[in-house]
């Protein structure tokens, strides 16, 4: 197969960030929808962590001037105007609705969360919608505007230094969120207090602070091979792929080369990660409804199974009109210091917490009362 060590290599970082997303919860509805309610600041702290740690890697190879030499130079993401906010509103309100992203949704599978196959399907499908959609949104004048905007270009210092200050920046938002996090103030957060150090290693979620280093690490890594990780373009790039093979190639996706591969492995490589560690860890468990969705929303699996594949579909619109998801356009970027993630991810995460917000308006207390449940079937 031609490419096939690129594929190997996207495969192989693709299974390391799905069993740090597994290891430390990301993958779960109540960390997730807990996030966007501003109950749970776990996955934001972690988050915060990987940015930190990349913006860090990055702005120190610069300093010391081997950035070039170890191809750590990162990618800058162009700034596309109004589509962050069309795209960031659709992933938005996908995101909160679900409570997942591409690569989580992906992971999700790999747990055991089956009914987030309907999700995948959804993303394929969003993604060839937007293939055909591409043009009209050209003419429209959503799509077309792209220019390269970063922060230090903007205040006119060297990357270095500003990346370094901003992974700095990042580690102080990280422990701030820490001070504030309601469910650690709730004592919510103690999932594996009861186990010593080796069982949490084991059997037990990750710290956020030593998963985050571990996130922003593999993200450095994945620039070191000359690629970005981000998961709604491994998403594009596996069925561009897949199109290609059957023969209907998507216009979006012209020719398969390395970075094709690459990312398509990478999008892959998220469900045996997320697989391995799910059962290493013992917390490969089928729950049809989330126990805090099913005891807030509808118990009913078919009406997640629906919500689930309309919001891989959006998910997919609103990370293809504007430029990524919660790794590529946040996490990956962030340290990147462009300026056309920061504005899709502060559309996303605002609509997301105000979407989030309404659906549990008023019944939060029964998603407090879901919590011990949803930490037995680790959600």
């Amino acid at each position: 197969m031609e490419h096939l060590d690129h594929l190997l290599m996207g495969l192989l970082t693709g299974a390391l960030f799905g069993i740090v997303l597994h290891k430390v919860g990301a993958i779960r509805y109540s960390r997730v929808e807990g996030m966007l309610l501003l109950r749970d600041l776990k996955i934001m702290k972690f988050a915060f962590m990987g940015i930190a740690t990349a913006s860090i890697i990055y702005g120190l190879a610069d300093i010391f001037g081997f950035a070039e030499e170890a191809n750590l130079l990162p990618r800058v993401m162009p700034y596309m105007g109004i589509a962050h906010v069309v795209g960031g509103f659709l992933f938005g309100i996908a995101m909160a609705s679900a409570g997942f992203c591409p690569g989580t949704c992906v992971a999700r599978v790999g747990a055991g969360k089956f009914i987030s196959i309907a999700g995948v399907i959804g993303l394929i499908l969003g993604i060839i919608i937007y293939a055909s959609i591409q043009p009209f949104l050209v003419e429209v004048g959503i799509l077309g505007s792209r220019e390269k905007i970063t922060l230090h270009g903007v205040f006119g210092v060297p990357y270095g230094p500003l990346a370094v200050a901003w992974g700095v920046l990042f580690i102080i938002f990280a422990l701030i969120a820490d001070w504030l996090d309601p469910a650690k103030k709730m004592g919510l957060d103690n999932v594996d207090s009861d186990k010593s150090v080796v069982e949490k290693v084991i059997k037990g979620e990750w710290h956020w602070a030593v998963s985050g280093v571990l996130a922003g690490s593999i993200i450095a890594w994945a620039t070191a091979q000359g690629e970005y990780l981000g998961f709604s373009g491994g998403a594009l790039a596996f069925v561009g792929w897949i199109s290609h093979l059957i023969g209907y190639p998507l216009s979006i996706v012209p020719k398969v080369n390395e970075t094709i591969m690459w990312h398509a492995g990478l999008i892959m490589g998220v469900l045996p990660g997320a697989f391995l560690s799910a059962l290493i860890s013992r917390t490969f468990k089928f729950d049809p409804v989330p126990p805090a969705f099913a005891k807030s929303v509808t118990p009913f699996p078919w009406v997640r199974m629906v919500l689930v594949f309309f919001a891989g579909v959006f998910l997919a619109l609103g990370a293809m009109i504007g430029g990524g998801c919660t790794t590529g356009a946040f996490i990956a970027a962030y340290p990147t210091l462009s300026v056309g993630p920061m504005a899709m991810s502060a559309t996303y995460f605002a609509v997301g917490v105000l979407t989030a917000n309404l659906i549990y308006f008023g019944r939060w207390n029964k998603f407090l009362q879901s919590k011990r449940e949803s930490d037995q079937v680790y959600d």
